[in-house]
């Protein structure tokens, strides 16, 4: 299936995250928590995008960064967030953003 290439509306400040297809929990909780970045970076975000197999299943609008207090993941950022049920980023391909990178987490327009 021919997916559309995402387009960044201008002004949007994009975090993609990768995640599994296996739901061990909801999907929110999935998309939202331990990942590696800067904090200072990911506060910029406007929007952050849900990828699986390189199309976007979900949008969520950030509306707070922070350190984990889980155990052991001190180290990495969850956010708190609104859904975007209806935004036209969903369906959408990221594959072109990510080439051949493994890691799971892209900017676009950071």
């Amino acid at each position: 299936m021919n997916q559309k290439k995402l387009i960044p509306h201008q002004g949007d400040r994009i975090v993609c995250v990768k995640v599994g297809k296996v739901h061990r929990e909801s999907f929110y909780e999935m998309a939202r928590k331990y990942w590696v970045m800067k904090l200072e970076r990911a506060e910029k975000a406007t929007h952050v995008l849900a990828i699986i197999d390189g199309i976007v299943d979900t949008v969520y609008i950030p509306n707070k960064w922070y350190y984990s207090k889980d155990t052991g993941k001190e180290h990495k950022l969850e956010f708190d967030g609104e859904e975007d049920p209806n935004s036209d980023y969903i369906g959408k391909s990221v594959t072109s953003f990510y080439g051949k990178s493994q890691n799971p987490v892209k900017y676009i327009n950071m």
